[in-house]
């Protein structure tokens, strides 16, 4: 695995945004870290190894991404309603296009890259 669970374990704990997805959320710690573990050594990782890493069983981390995944589609489902309802105001959605875009360019980069990415969409979350 590329980011171990270490590695995880200390972005949930210092990262501010790690922090706020936590406290904002319907994303528990546990499902958070399979989740993310999941997401970013999808290459090089099955449900299996990360079981074994965290001494729990496949299906348990099978239910915790599957969690993760359903509260994400809820969030997301959500934002899309409130725009649509004139809830959410338009310039948000600008916004959230913009993040959604150094999302895919985030996840194509390298770790640099990845990291003055993530800077640009910390100033545009801090704008919402």
């Amino acid at each position: 695995m590329k980011y171990d669970l270490d590695y995880i374990n200390r972005w949930i704990e210092t990262d501010t945004f790690a922090r706020k997805l936590l406290r904002r959320s319907n994303l528990t710690e546990t499902q958070l870290k399979d989740y993310v573990a999941y997401i970013w050594n999808k290459d090089s990782v099955t449900y299996e190894k990360l079981g074994e890493k965290r001494g729990i069983t496949k299906q348990a981390v099978s239910d915790n991404i599957r969690l993760a995944k359903e509260n994400i589609d809820k969030a997301v489902a959500t934002i899309i309603l409130g725009i649509y309802a004139n809830i959410i105001p338009v310039e948000i959605s600008d916004i959230m296009i913009e993040l959604f875009t150094l999302l895919k360019l985030a996840k194509e980069g390298e770790e640099e890259e990845f990291l003055e990415i993530r800077k640009q969409m910390m100033k545009l979350i801090r704008k919402i």
